[in-house]
């Protein structure tokens, strides 16, 4: 393969792999917005600031308005910093800007008279104030999701812990501030992945997420803006993307039945406690797109993957109706009041069926069916 070839295939590929965070723009994003003013209070207009991302090196700019203010608008969740210079004043530069899916965020910046080449570091503060949205929203971020207990590997199980959140039900059954269950709208990246065909599944994802995937959970649970969707209530994933740094992670989580305790049901029904187990292993690798000699991705172009595998052969206890002998034969019984007294009676369908000229024999399909279930309770458990 010739040399143009392979810089052609390189640069097809970095294409493609850059333009993800551009398709979850849709909704998952976020801007930061500011106002520039002097040490007197007197906005600066025609300030230059620019916003980098900390953690890919991508940078956006803005210029300032006649009232000194300033909009980045579509800027994926993370951590930033804000570098506004003009001259005749000190480059001020605003670090450890966490910006948040779907909340966005608002600086005040001071320039002090001095030399360009002067520089002033001021750190945002942990929480930035928030005047652009009437949204009310609560945020899990990738921080947290490393240090909540969970059952599951499915980061939907970590949204009980967002106030709001009822799970009497369990995670599926979950719902918020006591709306139904439909009201909820799940999404990742922007993309929605709930479950639009039934009611009863709060937090249910047709694609599940994973938790070493997330980057942040966001729930919006009033006023939600235009671009979010259908549902009063917004639950929004946003997937980790890679850096300028590569870095990974490999995990395997195990659950064996020598470390359980029995079923109460099991125990008073003299069963043995039911062989529960579950492995679940994978890892994630994120990183510049870097092809010695031909591309080198830094600042530009990144990928990650998270791959991850569940293994669980498990046995359960579960109680269901069968039909008893007589009405698997046809027969079946039915009660009736004589003379104020009530009695059982039983008929035959078969026979029902060939005294009115009926298919009067049963389905051999169906037949052998109802013969399988009832030979397998003759295996475990009780009738």
């Amino acid at each position: 393969m010739s040399r143009y070839v392979q810089r052609l295939l390189a640069l097809a590929l970095a294409v493609c792999v850059s333009s993800v965070p551009v398709f979850a723009q849709s909704s998952a994003t976020t801007s930061l917005s500011g106002v520039v003013t002097d040490t007197g209070g007197g906005v600066i207009p025609g300030a230059t600031v620019v916003v980098k991302n900390e953690a890919t090196g991508v940078t956006y700019e803005a210029v300032t308005t006649d009232n000194g203010g300033f909009n980045v608008p579509a800027l994926v969740a993370g951590s930033y910093s804000a570098t506004v210079s003009l001259s005749g004043f000190k480059t001020a530069v605003v670090s450890n800007i966490r910006l948040l899916t779907s909340t966005p965020a608002n600086i005040s910046v001071k320039l002090e008279v001095g030399a360009l080449t002067e520089t002033v570091e001021v750190k945002a503060s942990s929480t930035l104030v928030q005047t652009q949205s009437t949204a009310v929203t609560s945020t899990i971020a990738v921080e947290q999701l490393k240090q909540l207990p969970l059952v599951s590997r499915n980061a939907l199980y970590s949204l009980a812990f967002l106030p709001g959140v009822e799970t009497a039900g369990g995670p599926r059954g979950a719902i918020i501030s006591g709306l139904p269950n439909n009201t909820v709208n799940i999404t990742i990246d922007g993309i929605s992945t709930g479950n639009q065909f039934q009611n009863t599944d709060g937090f249910f994802s047709m694609v599940t997420p994973r938790l070493d995937a997330i980057e942040e959970i966001t729930v919006t649970g009033a006023t939600p803006g235009a671009g979010t969707g259908n549902g009063s209530t917004q639950v929004a994933f946003t997937t980790r993307s890679g850096t300028n740094d590569f870095v990974g992670s490999v995990y395997d989580t195990i659950r064996d039945p020598r470390m359980n305790s029995n079923y109460y049901f099991n125990k008073i029904n003299g069963l043995e406690k039911n062989e529960v187990k579950l492995q679940t292993y994978g890892g994630r690798l994120g990183g510049p797109i870097v092809i010695p000699g031909l591309y080198d991705g830094h600042n530009k172009a990144f990928f990650f993957v998270n791959f991850e595998h569940q293994y669980q052969p498990s046995s359960a206890t579960r109680t269901r109706t069968i039909l008893n002998p007589d009405a698997q034969n046809g027969v079946f019984a039915y009660n009736v009041t004589v003379n104020g007294v009530q009695q059982l009676r039983t008929v035959n369908l078969y026979t029902l069926a060939a005294q009115n000229g009926q298919t009067a024999t049963p389905d051999p399909f169906i037949l052998g069916v109802l013969g399988k279930i009832r030979q397998s309770t003759t295996a475990t458990g009780n009738v």
